[in-house]
């Protein structure tokens, strides 16, 4: 009989199987049509997988889930942004209003302090040697302001690792705040300072997994059926 965390791997595979088109999509194959509603289609469909997984769930209703959603949505609206440029700063504010319900979904306790004081010195030092250099004017609070939030996003994240008995998809939140961040910080070097190679696959696929891990945390709540059993 299935376990409910092995179930986990198959209400992913529509999440998956887009990711896999989108790289299919890349492949010179003439099949998709090479234009920016394509991409932004194809772009944006494993992060709209992951938002119907979370509202077919039996937890859609909990606060935990609901600000997951608003998350991913918020995220979506980011990643349609970033496929034109001239909506790059819009699409950092939708991923920054993402982090925020991150935040705020991950909640204050336990406060692990220790990992909220290297985390701070890891992004302020990451802002001032990839972003600042590229800032000009009033985007060096724009960039600032994205450093602190994702910087406490993995901070809170990280920190649902420390409870007494963690659930193993805390740590897959913990690892996909953490990829979120390399994500991140690939994309401005290679937007402002370098071409990285293979620089879209890596982006996306760290973005990508980043978004599954903090997603599937939704299954370390338990489901109202269970609850009332347990009540009973």
């Amino acid at each position: 009989m299935e376990t409910k965390d092995e179930k986990v791997i198959w209400k992913l595979l529509p999440f998956m199987a887009s990711v896999g088109l989108y790289g299919f999509s890349d492949l010179p194959l003439e099949i998709f049509p090479e234009t920016k509603l394509a991409h932004l289609v194809l772009k944006c469909i494993p992060v709209l997988c992951l938002l119907v997984m979370l509202l077919l769930h039996p937890t859609r209703t909990s606060s935990y889930s609901l600000l997951l959603q608003a998350g991913l949505l918020s995220s979506v609206v980011g990643d349609a942004c970033l496929v034109y440029e001239h909506l790059f700063f819009p699409g950092v504010g939708a991923f920054g209003l993402a982090h925020i319900l991150y935040v705020v979904a991950f909640g204050m306790s336990p406060p692990a302090w220790p990992i909220g004081g290297v985390t701070s010195v890891f992004a302020l030092s990451v802002f001032y040697t990839v972003a600042l250099p590229i800032a000009k004017g009033p985007f060096v609070i724009v960039f600032l302001l994205y450093t602190i939030v994702i910087g406490m996003m993995f901070w809170r994240a990280a920190a649902l690792c420390t409870a007494e008995q963690p659930h193993w998809t805390n740590w897959t939140a913990a690892a996909g705040a953490a990829a979120f961040i390399f994500s991140d910080v690939l994309l401005l070097v290679n937007k402002f300072h370098f071409t990285l190679p293979a620089a879209q696959l890596i982006i996306l696929g760290l973005y990508w997994a980043a978004q599954a891990g903090i997603a599937i945390s939704v299954f370390s709540l338990p489901s109202s059926q269970e609850v009332s059993r347990k009540t009973q």
